[in-house]
């Protein structure tokens, strides 16, 4: 949209349109060399990195198994952490086919147990997938907007 104003803007003033450019990136060589030692480059394996440490975006969406690893019992849909960045609770989609007709409930971190299946996260509950469905409905508590104080009528 903004590349198509800026091209009419340009055709209508008729005026010709001089664009600036980069100077060219310094090479390698002439870079200041600093003393200071470089993080680690971390390499990605899959849902975790070399340290073990699990991706934040293999949790979402994630599905969980029984402890026999058997049947699938629900899907992650959002996780809430706490103020020191601890995962507090997960929510967990149950039931339903395709999404039509499942419900989203509230599950402790410490319900679920996670591991690794090769490079994948491998996540197990003792929660039946009955006990789920059983649970209470998670009601989406998420701040709306806040509004702003002043309208002006006119």
């Amino acid at each position: 949209m903004l590349k198509q104003l800026f091209v009419a803007t340009a055709l209508t003033c008729g005026a010709g349109v001089a664009f600036a450019q980069a100077p060219p990136a310094p090479s390698p060589s002439s870079m200041p060399r600093s003393n200071t030692a470089s993080a680690p480059a971390v390499e990605s394996t899959g849902d975790f990195n070399k340290a073990g440490e699990m991706a934040g975006v293999a949790i979402i969406g994630a599905k969980i198994h029984d402890t026999a690893n058997k049947e699938t019992v629900g899907s992650i849909q959002d996780m809430y952490l706490d103020d020191s960045g601890k995962v507090k609770v997960v929510i967990i989609s149950v039931g339903g086919f395709l999404g039509v007709g499942s419900k989203e409930v509230a599950v402790k971190w410490e319900d679920i147990k996670f591991g690794k299946d090769g490079k994948s996260l491998a996540l197990t509950t003792g929660l039946t997938k009955d006990a789920l469905k059983g649970m209470p409905d998670y009601k989406s508590e998420r701040q709306k907007p806040v509004e702003t104080a002043g309208k002006s009528g006119g």
